[in-house]
């Protein structure tokens, strides 16, 4: 069951985007209650608690740039590691699915029921229950995976670690959590605008150089099939769609529904 706060966070999502692309205060989809949080509380950042980071690592406060330049070794994941990965990826999207579904319908939803508007925020901006369903999986999926990598990944996955990514060098660079919330209190979010925010890196032990990114996608109906959002005119990443831009800066770009992966 959802914290009483993030049941409230729900309220504030804004758009019906498939991904986090700018950071501009207010939410979408694929925010986590976190990550919603933050953008609606921007002077307080601490009342919305630990934010997920790097799984059995210690995240620094300074800053972190590397090229994306790994020896192969660093660069590939083995087939048998991926394979388990992608298996619990994919049941504990499975779970979250089955989960967040039975607790409010019983069971599959109509389409009827996903179009559903259960309220509007202050912008007049409609929740409905595909988005709200969506941001609970989410979260259900996230606390999966986190427990089950955990058991035999623990210190090389990472989720929700943001990243920029420089197309002109090639280069990363973690964004820390602190960094995150001074930039908000500043009213500078514009800059952190084009950031990257996938739900799952697989790495070599070191976030910055990513082995497989992965990011969870739950249609409300099966036969929506999903769709990596694409960046308005004007952004950064302008033209390019999500995944795009994420197979650029980490050479990966997987999404993981309830009932396949899709490259």
């Amino acid at each position: 069951m959802m914290r009483k706060r993030d049941m409230l966070l729900l309220a504030g999502v804004m758009g019906t985007g498939a991904g986090c692309l700018a950071e501009d205060l207010t939410c979408t989809p694929a925010d986590s209650t976190y990550s919603c949080c933050v953008k609606q509380h921007p002077t307080q950042p601490q009342s919305c608690g630990a934010e997920p980071g790097l799984s059995g690592m210690a995240v620094a406060t300074g800053v972190l740039v590397a090229a994306v330049t790994m020896t192969s070794d660093e660069g590939v994941l083995p087939a048998k590691m991926r394979a388990d990965v992608e298996e619990v990826l994919r049941n504990c999207a499975a779970k979250a699915h089955e989960t967040v579904n039975h607790k409010h319908f019983g069971g599959e939803p109509t389409r009827a029921q996903c179009d559903e508007v259960l309220r509007r925020t202050p912008q007049g901006v409609p929740i409905t229950w595909a988005i709200q369903l969506g941001l609970e999986k989410h979260e259900v999926a996230k606390a999966c995976a986190e427990e089950r990598l955990g058991a035999f990944l623990a210190g090389r996955f990472s989720l929700e670690q943001r990243y920029r990514y420089d197309p002109g060098t090639k280069r990363l660079e973690l964004v820390s959590p602190q960094e995150r919330f001074d930039l908000l209190n500043k009213n500078r979010a514009h800059t952190l605008v084009g950031t990257l925010e996938p739900d799952v890196v697989v790495h070599s032990g070191d976030p910055l150089k990513p082995q497989a990114v992965y990011d969870f996608k739950f249609p409300c109906l099966r036969s929506n099939r999903p769709r990596w959002a694409t960046y308005p005119k004007g952004h950064r990443h302008e033209s390019l769609n999500q995944g795009e831009v994420y197979q650029e800066a980490f050479g990966s770009a997987i999404r993981v529904t309830p009932w396949e992966l899709i490259r």
